[in-house]
């Protein structure tokens, strides 16, 4: 019923695709070279046009709009520029630039991208709403506080339209962590199968999923080399136990490069009888020393 992988290290990487873009088809608005200012006050996001302008400015998750700028560590937000109007048009085409730049509460730029619709042939008259959306994966970090700037100019005129949006990153809230000594810099369950983060604590039987554990410390190091130890307990609602491996790691050393890469273990459940939910229970721990951590998250296997 369960494939247990074991010693498994992986280095995130979603940061390499954290920046998309898209275009929504919306209707074609006149031209109105204005200039303009605005915040939402539920969300704190602030917007500035001049020559450029934008109907509505809002973030959205999972295709629902959000009012709170409190987002968790996986989470996609999609900044939405709604019925963007006053670029100029040839031959029924515009050429929008957008810029989005990330900076941390110490002032540190985190993620630069200059021009991420890179539209060179330019966009239909009629696609009037332009998206920018980001993956809060490494190099984001949660517990920390975070500024996000948007810029959208005009590649043949002067317009310009920006939006400033302040947002924390939250831990992940589907695992309870309790740490002795031992700690980390990120922990996340993910879907192996899907290459995206968990953030409602419900898989696919089948799908392969692994809780992780990013810049582990707090442990004990000989000669660059580490002992841990790695057990694994998951247990459905009715008390069953479906597995109980007391140290997946064996006794094999670990480096620490290794451990930078990430300490977790991977799983894969296969269809067939089980009680809802499933508790996935991880416990690392240092031999050379009592440092320790123990985890667990409750999952809705359908």
């Amino acid at each position: 019923m369960l494939v247990i992988m074991k010693n498994k290290k992986l280095i995130m990487k979603l940061g390499k695709r954290a920046l998309l873009v898209g275009i929504i088809f919306s209707g074609i608005t006149s031209c109105n070279f204005s200039k303009s200012a605005s915040k939402d006050l539920i969300l704190g996001i602030t917007t500035k046009g001049d020559g450029l302008s934008a109907e509505h400015v809002y973030v959205t998750i999972n295709n629902e709009k959000v009012s709170d700028n409190a987002f968790y560590y996986g989470q996609d937000i999609i900044t939405n520029f709604e019925n963007m109007d006053g670029f100029v048009t040839e031959n029924n085409t515009y050429f929008p630039m957008m810029q989005v730049v990330l900076v941390s509460k110490k002032g540190d730029t985190i993620m630069y991208e200059p021009d991420l619709l890179k539209a060179d042939s330019g966009f239909d008259a009629s696609l009037k709403t332009l998206t920018g959306n980001m993956i809060l994966a490494r190099p984001i970090y949660s517990g920390e506080d975070y500024t996000m700037y948007y810029s959208i100019t005009d590649k043949k005129g002067d317009g310009k339209f920006s939006s400033e949006l302040k947002f924390d990153v939250l831990h992940d809230p589907l695992i309870k962590v309790e740490k002795k000594g031992l700690d980390f810099k990120e922990g996340y369950l993910m879907s192996l199968s899907k290459n995206n983060i968990i953030t409602n604590g419900k898989i696919a039987f089948d799908e392969k999923i692994l809780m992780d554990f990013q810049d582990l410390y707090g442990y004990k190091s000989t000669n660059g080399n580490v002992s841990l130890g790695l057990k694994i307990r998951v247990v459905d609602a009715a008390d069953t136990v479906i597995l109980n491996m007391e140290d997946a790691f064996n006794g094999r050393p670990i480096s620490e490069d290794e451990i930078k890469a990430g300490v977790g273990a991977q799983l894969v459940i296969n269809k067939g009888r089980l009680k809802n939910p499933v508790n996935f229970h991880v416990t690392i721990w240092d031999k050379n020393s009592d440092a320790k951590l123990t985890a667990h998250t409750a999952i809705i296997v359908e």
